[in-house]
């Protein structure tokens, strides 16, 4: 990547860290942090080869990417920009921009070694792909046989409830599949009908459609105990549907459900895994875009022992502390080692973190440091790279496209 003119708009950790990355690539950078309109009116007629605008705020970038390409319609530009349905929006109205989310960037190095050991992300595809490090190389990995850890994990979450709302779904499960029961045999026993045509009455009473139309030339008796029957199973598909089923087994335990940690959990669901999502706070806008999405979703402090217990963290797969409070995701990490020492961890860092600080962690788990990372994409955009991902090899990062191509960084994600 040839060394190329630069405009760099944007305060905050990812933003110092992508002045740095542009740096490291032999840019030659000028960074406004907040500037005013005339401020930037100057610095665009100046003259840029790029102008990357790096905030953790939405409305900021978006803002700052029009006014830019108002004072000049050719320039590419770099914006971050978390919500995907704007930035595609804003990519079609104003033309030469490239909008990127942090949680998008850092999902894979995330996902990678939460499924195994040796993998060093999870891309995102149809179907997602794992890819491994081999010194300079990198190659494709086959991922952990998830669907079936799936299929177990879901057994086990119905048939050990998490807690009391986890066994509604138990006992409405039990309570319809009894009336099933009863019903075919009641049926075939009081009207003389046919084994198929009991069940198949049976089933039409279980799901509310009709129930079975013999039925009314029974006994009145019978038509009694098949409307109690029917206003059971009401009870018990109300309880099944309104049970919270969490993972008990083979699962991956996200704590924090910020942009990151949500797109963290839906990559993992998507390479296969069971996931259950952590967080504190019950009316966040991603817990409730969560439960729509049908993940799990577990109210209440990460760190508290009493919650890790319960989430069965002796079966689970793996842990993610991905809050964005570098203290609060050790504390979860240190908490989580009380009920599993030998439990996979994977520890997001940045926050206001140095190098130093952030290779501390590593006794801890495979530590994160999202910023870096974020920053190297950045930068490598910036550039003129056409990369879709990064690849990361401890303390190395590689950028890599859809075909397969890398492009070393000399920015070094762990310091």
């Amino acid at each position: 990547m040839a060394a190329r003119r630069v405009l760099l708009l944007g305060d905050g950790d990812l933003s110092d860290e992508t002045n740095e990355a542009l740096a490291a690539a032999g840019a030659d950078v000028r960074r406004l942090e907040d500037p005013r309109h005339e401020e930037l009116r100057d610095a665009v007629e100046a003259g840029a080869d790029a102008v990357a605008v790096v905030s953790r705020d939405d409305a900021w970038p978006l803002r700052v990417a029009l006014l830019v390409r108002h004072l000049d319609p050719d320039v590419p530009i770099v914006a971050t920009i978390s919500d995907a349905a704007v930035g595609r929006r804003l990519e079609e109205e104003i033309g030469g921009c490239t909008i990127v989310s942090l949680a998008a960037i850092v999902a894979p190095s995330l996902a990678g070694p939460c499924l195994d050991d040796e993998l060093a992300a999870v891309v995102d595809g149809d179907p997602p792909e794992g890819l491994r490090c081999n010194g300079d190389e990198v190659s494709p990995a086959e991922l952990p046989a998830g669907r079936r850890r799936r299929a177990r994990a879901l057994a086990t979450a119905v048939l050990q409830p998490f807690d009391r709302s986890a066994g509604l779904v138990f006992f409405g499960a039990i309570g319809l599949s009894a009336i099933l029961v009863v019903e075919t045999v009641a049926s075939a026993i009081v009207l003389d009908q046919a084994a198929v045509d009991s069940f198949y009455g049976a089933v039409k009473t279980l799901v509310t459609v009709d129930p079975n139309p013999a039925v009314q030339h029974g006994p009145k008796w019978y038509k009694v105990a098949i409307s109690l029957s029917m206003l059971l199973a009401l009870l018990f598909a109300a309880a099944f549907t309104g049970g919270l089923v969490v993972p008990r087994s083979d699962h991956v335990v996200v704590v924090g459900l910020g942009q990151v940690g949500l797109h963290l959990a839906l990559l993992l669901r998507r390479a296969g895994m069971s996931v259950v999502a952590v967080d504190d706070q019950p009316d966040g806008e991603n817990v409730g875009r969560a439960r729509e999405l049908g993940l799990p979703v577990v109210i209440g402090r990460g760190g508290d022992p009493s919650l890790l217990g319960r989430l069965s963290l002796q079966r689970a797969h793996a842990l993610a502390a991905v809050t964005a409070d570098d203290l609060k995701n050790i504390a979860v990490v240190l908490a989580a080692r009380s009920h599993a020492p030998d439990l996979r961890i994977v520890l997001r860092a940045g926050a206001n973190a140095t190098a130093g600080e952030i290779r501390s962690l590593e006794p801890l788990g495979r530590v994160r440091d999202v910023h870096r990372i974020g920053a190297v994409y950045l930068a490598g955009l910036a550039l003129g790279s056409a990369a879709t991902h990064v690849v990361i090899d401890g303390e190395t990062a590689q950028l890599r496209g859809e075909a397969g191509a890398l492009e070393p960084c000399p920015y070094p994600v762990a310091g």
